[in-house]
């Protein structure tokens, strides 16, 4: 297998369990493990940290229980380095659009994700193995240890690869972070998710709690398949809904910075033409043109920095980076003693 090399920077994202206190005697619970691995997902690849929790009480019942983030089912199926979204591309690019393997990874290679050509085929295998999941009723030893800890906390969530694509909804265990039961759907309707659903009742391992997103018809689906079980949204979609009165002044903000990095380009190309006319007129450089220099460009680096929303909006890291270049230059501009030609540019900076 030749080896992929990813032009990708992976974001460092971290991820906790969302249970705080111990279910079976309210004690607090505590981090007890950082796992770390690098997702590659269509759009970005996520330097991934999951913190696990457990109660520390050595004579709980549940003390040998560990609660996994709930965040870790929806982005990647265990022991695997591509999410979900990629394994939903894999399959629709080869089931619906009858694409061959070669064209599927350079499909895949465009949008950079780093993935091998043979390992298109590993992927679209684990595709079909969900697009027909039943492991929650044959898989005798998957239930064995369903059973052992105690319970399931199931996840619910759908995937989507194209508008107009079918979905395919899954149920992973967040504790076990095991794939229960997947199907695809044509349509999203909540009548037609309760029969789905209703088929962690048939696995006779007490259910916790369920975890999903919003979803219009997953959440009442959940209500009438589930009746009594605890029902938490996933926090990530919680904060981006409840972030949502900010998108109009981040999206201002955003243009505000963009038309600033443009203003930058400008003055770093005027700064080079009037360092030329100078060399022309047998002038010394200006003293402060290196100083200008870097400031300039480390003002349009802060301009494109990265970042994703909800919980880091990308507008709002450009801002304060820019404020940060702003006030080093307002401080040079104090300090500045240099004998020789100085920069205008730098004075009305």
């Amino acid at each position: 297998m030749s080896q992929i090399h990813s032009a990708r920077v992976p974001v460092p994202r971290t991820f906790t369990a969302s249970e705080v206190v111990c279910p079976e005697d309210g004690s607090r619970l505590w981090v007890v493990q950082h796992r770390r691995r690098v997702i590659h997902g269509l759009d970005e690849s996520v330097a991934a940290t999951f913190r696990d929790t457990r109660c520390m009480r050595e004579d709980c019942p549940l003390h040998g229980r560990r609660y996994r983030p709930a965040e870790e089912s929806m982005l990647v199926l265990p022991r695997m380095h591509f999410g979900l979204d990629v394994v939903m591309a894999v399959g629709s690019m080869r089931m619906r659009e009858d694409a061959s393997f070669p064209k599927i990874h350079a499909r895949l290679a465009e949008k950079g994700v780093p993935i091998a050509p043979m390992t298109v085929q590993y992927v679209f295998r684990n595709y079909l193995a969900l697009a027909s999941c039943v492991a929650g009723h044959t898989d005798r030893k998957l239930l064995r240890k369903l059973r052992r800890q105690g319970g399931i906390i199931p996840v619910i969530d759908g995937v989507q690869f194209g508008e107009g694509d079918p979905v395919l909804y899954l149920i992973i265990d967040a504790l076990s972070h095991r794939p229960l039961f997947g199907q695809e759907f044509t349509a999203r309707a909540a009548e037609d998710l309760v029969p789905f659903i209703r088929q962690l009742n048939e696995i006779g391992v007490p259910i916790l709690a369920a975890v999903s997103d919003k979803e219009k018809a997953l959440v009442p689906a959940i209500a009438e398949a589930l009746p009594g079980v605890k029902h938490q949204l996933c926090q990530v979609h919680y904060v981006g809904n409840v972030a949502k009165p900010m998108n109009e002044d981040l999206k201002a903000l955003g243009a505000e910075i963009r038309r600033t990095e443009e203003d930058l380009r400008r003055y770093e190309r005027k700064l080079l033409r009037d360092n030329r006319k100078a060399e022309r007129k047998g002038e010394a450089p200006a003293a402060d043109l290196g100083v200008s220099q870097e400031l300039a460009e480390a003002a349009r680096a802060e301009a494109r920095r990265a970042a994703r929303a909800p919980f880091d909006p990308p507008a709002l890291r450009r801002h304060e980076g820019l404020e940060r270049v702003a006030d080093a230059t307002a401080e040079a501009r104090r300090k500045k003693g240099g004998r020789g030609r100085t920069s205008k540019s730098l004075k009305a900076s």
